[in-house]
């Protein structure tokens, strides 16, 4: 007997009642126990918005029309509270800061527990197992608020794991993470799939960094439809990511440079699988006739840093003897890991923080006596978060 789909969409549509058109078009799917499904596409596709009817935010924190059907777990969700779904799906948000209601990640983690009066001694035995599992154990008396972007992440999927929900739904879960921390979260959604059997749903559209660690499948969604549910050997060999505006793995565009023909039997869609015998020799030929780039042109110097260091609490140092010269006209990407200190560079540039040490100039002359209003007419910053 085949086995019956933990999650099932039939004939459903979605339309906020703000919007003129649905957000989501005569959706069908269905998703078995155990699976771990990765969910594409472009921003403002509708993927956010399929996630947000399986957590139960739509209908009842953003309302709209709904038609057709969207079972979980066999019950209609049309039919079931908040809490009910919560207790059936459990959701990983892109803001981790939004998620947060404990002063400590203990008692964040802990938060399930205690509106079920699970007694003391079970719920600290709970918690510590479960944040064993995120790695978070040594962390359980820290502020929530005070951690790196990827203890924040591992934080709140203790706090959702804990509840023993059958399905984790990740929305943008590498949204705020560098590679590498994105890489060690993927690794640990994958840990946790392979130990407790959950049902995995993962919103993102950094593909290559979730394909570090192997998916079932692929759902590709663009205006609200699903244009495609294939395996990633074969979606990568596709041209569906290109026709929606879906970034491939870097290996696969290196590949296609190369004049290679991707095929599902290349098994490209993971790096690990990637079977070379069929490009090596393409890879190589390609490679060795690229062309160094040139020297940057020789532009006045418009921004400065000489040998500035900055620390919070003036003991910790974030930034030590940071030189930089930029030139008018370059275009310079500041690149590092989470708390690499790449956000405070930016402050101390904008005056929201002052250097201890050095200084910055602006076309040769020191702007440390610059308000941040007049540093504004100079340097204009869009932040991460509008």
């Amino acid at each position: 007997m085949d086995p019956q789909p933990i999650i099932e969409f039939s004939n459903f549509t979605f339309q906020y009642f703000s919007q003129a058109e649905p957000t989501l078009h005569d959706i069908n799917l269905k998703i078995y126990p155990g699976e771990k499904i990765l969910i594409v596409g472009p921003s403002g596709s509708g993927k956010s918005t399929l996630g947000h009817c399986l957590n139960g935010l739509i209908p009842f924190s953003y309302r709209g029309e709904i038609s057709g059907s969207l079972k979980i777990n066999g019950l209609e969700t049309r039919e079931l509270n908040i809490f009910k779904l919560s207790k059936l799906v459990g959701t990983v948000l892109q803001d981790s800061d939004g998620q947060f209601v404990g002063l400590t990640v203990g008692e964040d983690i802990a938060f399930a527990l205690e509106n079920d009066n699970v007694p003391t001694p079970e719920m600290r035995a709970r918690v510590r197992q479960v944040a064993g599992m995120v790695e978070m154990d040594a962390l359980l008396g820290s502020s929530p608020f005070e951690l790196s972007g990827g203890q924040k992440q591992r934080t709140s999927l203790a706090g959702v794991m804990i509840d023993e929900v059958p399905i984790l739904l990740f929305d943008e879960p590498l949204a705020n993470l560098d590679p590498a921390t994105g890489k060690t979260a993927i690794e640990i959604i994958d840990d946790i799939h392979n130990q407790s059997g959950k049902t995995i749903l993962i919103i993102e559209h950094r593909l290559e960094d979730v394909l570090h660690r192997a998916v079932d499948r692929v759902l590709v969604i663009d205006d609200g439809r699903i244009l495609a549910d294939l395996n990633a050997h074969a979606l990568v060999a596709s041209t569906i990511l290109q026709q929606v505006g879906v970034r491939e793995p870097l290996y696969v565009t290196a590949l296609k440079y190369a004049g290679v023909q991707v095929t599902e039997a290349m098994q490209a869609g993971h790096i690990e699988t990637l079977k070379t015998e069929f490009s090596r020799a393409a890879l190589q030929t390609w490679y060795g006739g690229i062309q160094a780039g040139g020297r940057v042109n020789e532009r006045p110097s418009i921004l400065k840093m000489e040998a500035v260091s900055f620390s919070y609490d003036g003991l910790r140092p974030v930034l030590q003897d940071i030189d930089i010269d930029i030139r008018e006209g370059e275009m310079v990407s500041i690149v590092g890991k989470n708390g690499a200190g790449k956000s405070t560079l930016s402050k101390l540039l904008c005056g929201f923080e002052q250097e201890d040490r050095g200084r910055i100039l602006y076309y040769g002359a020191d702007i440390k006596d610059k308000s941040i209003k007049e540093r504004a007419e100079i340097i204009g910053l869009v932040m991460q978060n509008p």
